[in-house]
């Protein structure tokens, strides 16, 4: 599961519900691997919150980029709104997702560029973790969030972005959808993890 929001949770679950949690609580932290950036238009590293500055994933994927991502891409919108703004960064950030399910090209083009990070993102956790199911969760796939429009498109350019890059079997088994339970997901997922782990 990866659940973009203001940081891009991970998880991966096995055939008991059990989490993949490592020798150190560190298993499935994977929104700290760098991005592909050279599949990536070269765009610049971005810096994390984590303190990395090889380009994170979670920089490309989740809304604490979403400033760099703007000031990146607004140039060529020399006339958009945002850029007569004197709005904060972070609240100009905030609006696109507004923005991107009214029809708005530049944060269309924002919202695309972060779903083609996390397709491959996808596609490189699939050649380590070989998952039969990816589940996308946050707040980009809450039905009362977002528009069903707007998620299609986030998951097909994903599955469009991911598949050439996996195995031939896994193209033809391996499944990316929406969260059930949108923005709950993780949450109800940690629950019965607690439930799972204290049970006799």
């Amino acid at each position: 599961m990866l659940a973009p929001g203001s940081g891009l949770g991970c998880a991966y679950i096995d055939r008991n519900g059990l989490p993949l949690d490592g020798d150190t609580m560190a298993g499935m932290e994977g929104a700290h691997m760098p991005a592909p950036l050279h599949l990536l238009d070269n765009i610049r590293p971005y810096p994390c919150g984590c303190g990395r500055t090889w380009g994170c994933v979670e920089a490309y994927t989740t809304i604490s980029g979403l400033p760099h991502l703007l000031a990146d891409m607004l140039p060529k919108y020399p006339d958009h709104p945002l850029a007569k703004s004197s709005a904060p960064p972070k609240e100009k950030a905030l609006s696109l997702r507004g923005l991107a399910q009214k029809g708005d090209k530049l944060a269309q083009e924002i919202f695309d560029f972060q779903a083609k990070a996390m397709g491959l993102h996808v596609a490189n956790l699939a050649m380590a973790l070989d998952p039969q199911f990816v589940v996308i969760g946050g707040g980009l796939m809450d039905p009362e969030s977002t528009t069903p429009e707007f998620r299609s498109r986030y998951l097909r350019i994903i599955h469009e972005t991911a598949r050439p890059y996996l195995w031939p079997a896994q193209r033809a088994g391996m499944s990316i959808m929406p969260a059930a339970l949108g923005e709950l997901s993780q949450a109800i997922g940690a629950a019965l993890v607690a439930l799972y782990s204290s049970a006799p």
